[in-house]
Parts: structure tokens; C-alpha cells; sequence
């Protein structure tokens, strides 16, 4: 098991007018973009930031997400967390990248963990 990269999320109600500055200021341009829309968010991944873009309504449904953990395989951390007392908020999902699933770590951070299956990733 392995966390490959950390992202903080920033959440906006505009992602194209966000996205420029973010890409600006950290002088780099997006790694990952996609548009999900079973969720009708949009995501890039600028650096170590996640912007995740949508309506108000949209975004109630994720922003109590804290962190999004890249991982090299969701099976095994589910099985770890589950062990280390942390509760699934919402289990293993396909997504438009591979899959990932909501938690409540033991501390009650909630944590997004994301095991890409497809090539959407792109090292920074």
C-alpha cells in the first residue's frame, strides 16, 4: 500500500476562471481534467490542489472532504482503515478516473482516497 500523492481541495463555483490563477501561481499547468457528471462537477489537478468546481448544490456534497489521497490500491486501505476504527462513508465507487470512497479517519477527518485505473493521472 502506498498514498502516491496528497491533494487539498479548493472548491469554486467557476473553475475556468479559478483555474488560470491556480496555474499561474504555482507555475505549472493542469495534470488531470475531467468533467463528472453523475456528480455535475468539473476537476483539475493543479500541483498538489484538487479545484473542484460546480454549483453551490453540487458541492454541499463534497465539501466536507478535507483531503484526497491518491492510493495505489483502495481494496487494501479499505481493509486497513476498517482496522484502525475509521468508519466508510461511502464505499468504493467507479468514478470517472477508477474509483474512490469517502471516509471518516479515526480522528474524524474526512478523507477521499482515489485509486486511478486509467491514464487521467499525470506526475507534477
Amino acid at each position: 500500500m502506498q498514498v502516491l500523492k496528497i491533494l487539498t481541495p479548493i472548491y469554486t463555483n467557476v473553475l475556468e476562471k479559478a483555474l488560470p490563477f491556480y496555474e499561474e501561481l504555482l507555475q505549472t499547468k493542469a495534470g488531470t481534467r475531467f468533467h463528472y457528471a453523475e456528480k455535475k462537477l468539473d476537476i483539475a489537478v493543479v500541483g498538489q490542489l484538487l479545484l473542484i468546481g460546480g454549483t453551490n448544490s453540487a458541492l454541499s456534497a463534497v465539501q466536507d472532504i478535507t483531503l484526497s489521497f491518491l492510493v495505489d490500491d483502495i481494496l487494501a486501505y479499505k481493509a486497513w482503515l476498517l482496522d484502525q476504527g475509521a468508519v466508510i462513508r461511502q464505499d468504493i465507487t467507479k468514478v470517472p478516473t477508477g474509483y474512490n470512497m469517502l471516509v471518516q479517519q479515526p480522528d474524524g477527518t474526512i478523507v477521499e482516497y482515489v485509486e486511478h485505473t486509467r491514464s487521467t493521472y499525470v506526475e507534477q
